[in-house]
């Protein structure tokens, strides 16, 4: 009998769930090491993991011993920081298992669930594992839904991979509808410590049979490689979770320095959101300036962008961006193509990936030079008008230009007529619209002969233009 027939179907048919953090694979991609990467892929907290050292020294003497499989101080550092009781708490190895566990516990073959699209790929793929028929709805329109006859409502809040939070009141209209029909609602909101912590609704879904929520260490706190987080239920709900759930699931280490970060974080939490809004805004003006980019609104330490006005799609755009040391994570798993998002860093790390992208568009704009150099060189001159060009306009409506993009932008330099404009989003960008030297008939093709010839653009610029000006 073939082994198709002996297993469960959805084993054979279910693949596994695309997720960031592919360092160790992005750096055999680039023939870069691990070191010289710099990962946007994975949302962390950007302040990165509290001070450890000595408890991750102290847990050094647990390892010889199996832990306590009640994990009665995990339960009741979780339980304190929420003000409930340590019977509401369900200690966790990470999301991704607290997910199939309540799975597991509560989804049979043919049961409805609501999923909302775009969101985490994991709640579908542990729901079909067990039998789930999905249904998917706009996460725009989540707390607006009918459960009724559902067996549970997924919610991610604030919502992977777009940002946006939904504050708290309406989670909790949501949560009354989903109990009057006896669907379950489930709240991930591993990052809600790096948003807006006062929205939580995990000390309602201490008192709520329908309410479950998950609270994740790994992004709060910046410890991926620890494997630690914890769902809060009503005590029955909970018990149960607790029951089915892998015995030793935390292992020593992982408890001790989740115990330490539960009771002693509200300094760091406190310096964490200061960050990320800075960052933030920070990086949110600089992408929302390069042309084709369009940034969703983020509540969160992740920005979501559009890429598809774009000169290149976003699976290449990532290709090209890993050769600049940057990954970056294309979000064709979550059904958006054209989409990438990035995660909030610090200063330093948010400033070279700006860096790698404008390299990309400037390889990218010298490409397409090199390309027009060759049309023109058989047609014998660098024509005046582009105007059937498929990239036209360039920079700015009106524009008659030899290239596609001019290698030398933005240039800043005043005397070209170019200037800086103020963007209608703040900040200010360098605008080429007085600038008419680039679509001179003689100058570009003095340009692309030079590029042709392998010049440097800074080899270009002093020959060729710095004479015209």
């Amino acid at each position: 009998m073939p082994l198709k027939d002996r297993v469960r179907k959805a084993a054979i048919e279910l693949t596994p769930c695309i997720h960031g953090a592919r360092i160790e694979e992005s750096a055999e991609d680039s023939g870069k090491s691990t070191a010289e990467l710099i990962d946007f892929s994975v949302n962390l907290n950007p302040l990165g993991p509290p001070k450890l050292k000595r408890i991750l020294e102290n847990s050094y003497e647990t390892v010889n011993s199996y832990p306590d499989n009640r994990y009665p101080g995990f339960k009741k550092a979780a339980a304190e920081y929420f003000n409930i009781a340590p019977e509401n708490i369900v200690p966790g190895n990470g999301s991704s298992e607290l997910i199939r566990l309540f799975a597991e516990t509560v989804i049979e073959p043919g049961d409805r669930v609501i999923i909302p699209h775009p969101t985490f790929s994991e709640y579908e793929f542990q729901c079909r594992l067990f039998g789930a028929e999905i249904e998917h709805v706009e996460h725009s329109s989540i707390t607006g839904l009918d459960p009724d006859g559902c067996k549970a409502v997924f919610l991610c809040n604030p919502n992977n991979p777009t940002g946006d939070l939904i504050k708290q009141e309406k989670i909790l209209e949501l949560a009354e509808i989903c109990q009057n029909s006896e669907t379950f609602l489930f709240v991930d909101e591993a990052f809600i410590e790096l948003s807006d912590p006062k929205e939580t609704i995990a000390k309602f879904a201490s008192s709520n049979d329908f309410i479950v929520v998950l609270r994740s260490l790994t992004k709060t706190f910046a410890i991926p490689g620890l494997r630690a987080g914890f769902a809060v239920a009503s005590p029955d709900i909970a018990s149960l979770l607790n029951n089915i759930r892998l015995p030793w699931n935390l292992n020593s280490v992982a408890l001790a320095v989740g115990e330490e970060l539960l009771r002693n974080n509200k300094n760091y939490i406190s310096r964490s959101l200061e960050l990320i809004e800075k960052e933030r805004q920070w990086l949110a003006s600089k992408l929302s300036s390069i042309r084709g980019f369009k940034l969703y609104r983020s509540d969160t330490n992740f920005i979501l962008i559009d890429t598809s006005g774009f000169l290149i799609n976003a699976a290449e755009f990532t290709e090209r961006l890993l050769k600049h040391g940057i990954i970056v994570r294309d979000c064709a798993s979550f059904g958006l193509t054209n989409h990438i998002r990035v995660a909030v860093r610090r200063r330093s790390e948010n400033q070279k990936l700006i860096k790698a992208v404008l390299n990309v568009i400037s390889e990218r704009g010298s490409e397409l030079a090199e390309k027009e150099i060759g049309m023109a060189l058989e047609r014998g001159t660098a024509a005046r008008s582009r105007l059937n060009c498929e990239y036209y306009p360039c920079h700015f409506e009106g524009q008659d230009c030899t290239f596609c993009f001019c290698p030398f932008y933005p240039c800043e330099n005043k005397r070209t007529g170019g200037e800086f404009v103020q963007r209608p989003a703040g900040g200010s960008v360098w605008s080429c619209a007085k600038c008419s030297l680039i679509h001179e008939g003689e100058v570009a093709e003095r340009v692309l002969e030079a590029l042709m010839k392998g010049r440097k653009i800074g080899e270009v610029w002093e020959l060729v233009v710095e004479p015209a000006l």
